[in-house]
This record gives structure tokens, sequence and C-alpha cells, in this order.
């Protein structure tokens, strides 16, 4: 017996040796590039970026810019939660549609999922140009507006603080449904097909069978989906840099942060304002921190479909 229960010791010793050799490398990784930055990140954000002084003056900096009709946090926060409203109220329901209507498998289908999908493959800047050539003056949206006794501005809506962001909006949506179509797709491909053939059967229509069937079995993809998109509140932004480069009062949230550290683009060379940049993120952390927990509650009240 005491043989026994020695080779056992043996064997557990051994598989803890295994287990925390293979998570040493991935713990390190962690203190070193998760703890270290974020205590470091919080640190900053009460110094002096001077004298490394302990002040309050970077969170007093903060309020003033975010209170300010004109500040450059305010005008990048409307900003960002505009992109998060195109995200949750128009692509992702959207691409949820999209994706029913492929799984249904309608004519054409794998002609539309590659044009669906095509914006992820091609690469930004070229979209971008093509999609900044469709709406400039004298474009093919400029020619069609003519006909209905309408222009777009001499310079352009890009260049209009009224529709430039607007004009960036309208992209992000057009091209932002590929990997949530691939996402909803793959969660429908799950459901039980007998299930769907008993409904259809009994006479089920393609409205009814998408919101009394698919919705409820594909839930838990989509509670993902909104808790993933809620914990990039701050982040949600389009590509600004390409467009304006944050001009027009186009910039947003993450592209504030961009500029303040690069200054003026990626050939401005890093600056000295990582102060008011930890400050920014670390207020926006908290403020977005119980919300993101609140959303997280709700979802996990919805009832789960088990399949």
């Amino acid at each position: 017996m005491g043989i026994f229960n020695k080779k056992k010791n043996n064997i557990r010793r051994k598989e803890l040796i295994f287990i925390w050799g293979m998570l040493a490398l991935p713990l390190l990784q962690w203190l070193i590039f998760w703890l270290g930055i974020n205590v470091n990140f919080i640190k900053l954000a009460f110094l002096d970026a001077r004298t490394n002084a302990f002040t309050f003056s970077n969170f007093i900096t903060f309020w003033n810019d975010l209170t300010t009709p004109d500040g450059s946090v305010k005008i990048a926060l409307v900003n960002t939660l505009k992109y998060f409203a195109a995200t949750m109220l128009l692509i992702n329901p959207l691409s949820l549609g999209i994706a029913y209507f492929l799984y249904r498998k309608i004519r054409g289908y794998k002609v539309f999922r590659v044009i669906f999908y095509l914006p992820v493959i091609i690469s930004a800047v070229v979209m971008v140009e093509c999609y900044r050539g469709v709406i400039q003056p004298n474009g093919i949206v400029d020619m069609f507006l003519h006909m209905f006794g309408r222009s777009i501005p001499p310079e352009g809506w890009l260049a209009n603080f009224d529709h430039a962001t607007g004009a960036i909006l309208f992209f992000v949506v057009w091209t932002g449904f590929g990997a949530n179509v691939l996402l909803f797709m793959g969660a429908m491909v799950r459901v039980p097909a007998e299930m769907l053939e008993a409904s259809r059967m009994d006479g089920c229509s393609a409205f009814r069978e998408f919101f009394v069937m698919i919705l409820p079995m594909i839930m838990p993809t989509i509670s993902t989906l909104i808790i993933v998109s809620c914990t990039s509140i701050v982040a949600t932004t389009g590509p600004i840099l390409l467009f304006t480069n944050g001009g027009y009062n186009t910039t947003t949230i993450s592209f504030w942060i961009f500029e303040k550290i690069y200054g003026g683009g990626v050939s401005g060379g890093l600056t000295s304002n990582y102060n008011i940049v930890s400050c920014t993120g670390l207020c926006f952390t908290l403020i977005s921190l119980p919300v993101i927990f609140l959303i997280r509650f709700l979802m996990e009240k919805i009832p789960v479909v088990e399949y």
C-alpha cells in the first residue's frame, strides 16, 4: 500500500511539474506585458509630465477638455459613441439578417457570401480609395444626386465638418458585415435540421422560423458578440487615419490616443503625452466597467435554449 501511494505521489508531482512548466511562459508574459504595463499606466495618470510629482492636474485637464463644447476629448467621445451605435444598431442586426438569408441558401447565396466578405479580404487602403473616388465631387454618387437636383459640396463630404463623420460611418457600416455574417452563419449551421424541417412541415413561415426558432437557439452567440462589442466601447472607431487624419472633427478616442502619442501621424515621432493619455484611458475604463457588467448581467438573464 505504501509503495502504491508513493508511486501515486510521484505521478502527481510530475503532473504538477509539467503543468507549471507549461504555464510558466504565459504567466511570465502576463506579469510583464499586462500587469506591469497596466500598473505603470495607472501610475502615469497621477504623475506630472515634467516633474514626475504626484498630481491630479491630468484629471483636471481631462475634465476641462471633456466639458468644453469644442474640446477634443468631447468631440472624440461623441464620434466614438456614434461608431458604437452604428455597430450595435446597424451592423450586428443587418449581419444577423444577411446570415439568415444565406443560411436559407437563397439563389446565388454563394456569390453573395463572397461579396459580403470581400471588404475583409481586400486591403483597407484599397477600399478607402475606392470609396473616396465614389463619393467625391463628379463621382458616381454626385452624378446620381444631380438627377434629383442635389450635389456633393465642392470640397467633398470628407473635407466638410458637417458630413465627414457621416461619410466615414457609412463606409464602416458598408464594410462591417463580413466577420459577423460568418460568425452568425456558423451558429445557425449548428441548429438541428430536423427541428426546422418539422416546423416547415407544420407551415412555419421564414419570418416565424427566424424569430421563434433560430434566434433563441443562437442567443449564446449573439450575447457573446454584444458583450464583446460593449467591452470595446471606447475603442470603437473607423479608418480615421486613412480618410481625414482626424481632421474636420472626425477624431475618435482611439485616434485621439494615437495622435497624442505619435503627434500628428506616424512620421511625427513620439511625444510626451503619456500622462494625459493614461489619465483619459483610466477615466473611460472606470466609466465603461459598470456598463459592461450591467450588459453582461442582462445578457445572462436571457434563457438559453438547449439542443
